[in-house]
């Protein structure tokens, strides 16, 4: 079961529930009886999470990709480079 984002529609704060794929779409519902809408993974504003910041790899991590020592990567306009660390930091 995958864990879907609510936001209290007054505070702002984000609660996570584990529920079935086929509950996602309920309202989480608060011991005081507040329901509190799901977040949308495509609503980057309203993310939580910060998954799409639209920062490229190499700014969010840069240890990593230093790590991994890619000959390329990839852009998110879906360009091709070729990697860096120089650059790409």
């Amino acid at each position: 079961m995958p864990v879907y984002s609510y936001k209290h529609p007054e505070t702002g704060e984000i609660f996570e529930d584990l529920r079935k794929v086929e509950d996602r779409n309920k309202p989480y519902i608060l011991k005081d009886g507040t329901k509190c809408k799901k977040i949308e993974f495509f609503e980057e504003d309203k993310a939580p999470w910060g998954w799409r910041s639209g920062r490229e790899v190499y700014e969010v991590d840069s240890a990593w990709c230093k790590k991994c020592r890619p000959k390329y990567i990839l852009k998110n306009n879906g360009e091709r480079v070729r990697y860096d660390p120089t650059k790409h930091f």
